[in-house]
């Protein structure tokens, strides 16, 4: 029988890369994957580091991993891993700490501790993970970052940007797209630093637009000032997705500068009025922090008013929560948890209000979706291209293939949900 492993994704959309290619590796070594929660011969948390509190949520799973490891102990990887080695060799849960670069040491260890041979060689295209439980291949385009916001420790675990080279990623998307995978989606820390012998993002998103398939390119989250004129002009072929997560955080120049953020809030308006005239009805999240050191009821106040002006189709708001060895983790923040909760409370009712007014713009319309089997549940969930996400109950007679690009009919839009059918003809 062979040996069995699971991994426990904890993070960002590169972990989404990042663990499929784990777990191809150990395919490839003739591994089989369970579902985390189920005993396993091996188990793997790939752990985040973006604040404390996400250390916190880490360590929690590492001592729910260890419950479901045929040996009582996991292997620990990722950021935290990186962030804080000793801290987490220390627990009695781990049986090894390997940081991001450990990946080779991570699959060597495997095979020592389980005590098995290779069953067949590791290919080539190991580097190029297929999607692993998903309908969207992850494709990891970019790594690490230079910014110094004050609040973040991710350049310090991930390092100085580095682009993968096009020709491989090309060949992956290949892979993808030859496999039927319906949707690319790019993922990197700072994928707007994408840079490979004089070619940028926009040039690589025009090169894998050239591929045979029937897929589409999703471009995750970008910095403002990240977004050119070439990458908005990427936006007008119909197969890259009208979404785009712009990550503002506040509102308040003077939060901005204390953030250390690299833009005005009148430059964080250009940008988006040049994106949404070039790209009309784009879909546009951000990230919005609450209660950052400093902020007072005028600066949330500009945050709102902000935020309104944009018409996102979503934020993501984010209390603040201190990280150690930041800047930002030593600056006074004193507002007591009423006054946060009532921030958040307000910035979650606009948000709601802006995302409900988005998507009731689309009723009535047919949109190119993605489709998903809902998990332990009826009915199958379609993804639009601008991140509108349809529910689709089972209807007799009326065949839905999962993992495919198939016309959507949006019925109706409303706070609990939306409601759709796929589009005859």
């Amino acid at each position: 029988m062979p040996k069995t492993f699971s991994i426990k994704t904890l993070g960002c959309k590169l972990k989404q890369y990042e663990s499929p290619l784990i777990a191809t590796r150990l395919t490839d070594r003739g591994w089989r994957a369970v579902p985390f929660g189920e005993t396993a011969d091996l188990v793997i948390i790939n752990t985040c580091t973006v604040t404390d509190r996400s250390d916190k949520k880490c360590r929690s799973y590492i001592r729910q991993g260890a419950r479901f490891a045929a040996g009582g102990r996991v292997i620990v990887t990722g950021c935290l891993a990186e962030n804080r080695p000793e801290e987490l060799a220390a627990m009695g849960e781990v049986l090894r700490v390997l940081g991001n670069t450990g990946r080779e040491d991570l699959i060597a260890f495997a095979g020592e501790a389980a005590g098995i041979q290779e069953v067949r060689p590791l290919s080539a295209e190991g580097e190029s993970p297929l999607p692993f439980f998903h309908t969207r291949g992850f494709l990891k385009i970019q790594d690490g970052c230079d910014g110094s916001c004050s609040y973040c420790v991710v350049p310090s675990v991930r390092g100085l940007p580095s682009s993968r080279p096009l020709p491989e990623i090309r060949e992956h998307a290949r892979r993808l797209a030859e496999a039927g995978c319906p949707e690319l989606v790019l993922t990197g820390i700072t994928i707007g630093k994408y840079l490979w012998e004089g070619r940028d993002l926009a040039s690589l998103v025009r090169e894998l637009l050239t591929l045979d398939g029937v897929f589409r390119i999703r471009i995750t989250s970008l910095e403002p000032r990240h977004v050119t004129p070439a990458l908005r002009e990427v936006f007008s072929s119909e197969r890259v997705c009208r979404h785009l997560h712009l990550p503002l955080q506040s509102g308040s120049d003077r939060i901005l500068s204390l953030m250390n953020r690299p833009y005005s809030a009148a430059e964080y308006r250009r940008v988006v009025r040049d994106l949404k005239e070039q790209v009309p009805r784009l879909a546009l999240g951000t990230d919005i922090i609450i209660g950052f050191p400093g902020e007072t009821a005028a600066d949330f106040g500009e945050s709102l008013r902000l935020a309104e002006e944009c018409e996102f189709s979503y934020v993501h708001q984010f209390t603040f929560s201190p990280r150690t060895g930041t800047p930002a983790a030593s600056m006074e923040y004193g507002l007591s948890r009423g006054e946060l909760e009532e921030r958040g409370r307000r910035m979650r009712e606009l948000s709601a209000a802006m995302g409900l007014a988005y998507r009731q713009g689309f009723v009535g319309e047919v949109l190119p979706s993605v489709i998903e089997k809902n998990r332990g549940g009826e009915g199958y969930t379609a993804v639009s291209d601008n991140y509108i996400k349809i529910h689709l109950p089972d209807t007799p007679g009326v065949a839905v293939q999962s993992g495919r690009i198939v016309p959507v009919l949006l019925r109706e839009a409303g706070p609990e949900g939306n409601y759709g059918v796929v589009a005859s003809g």
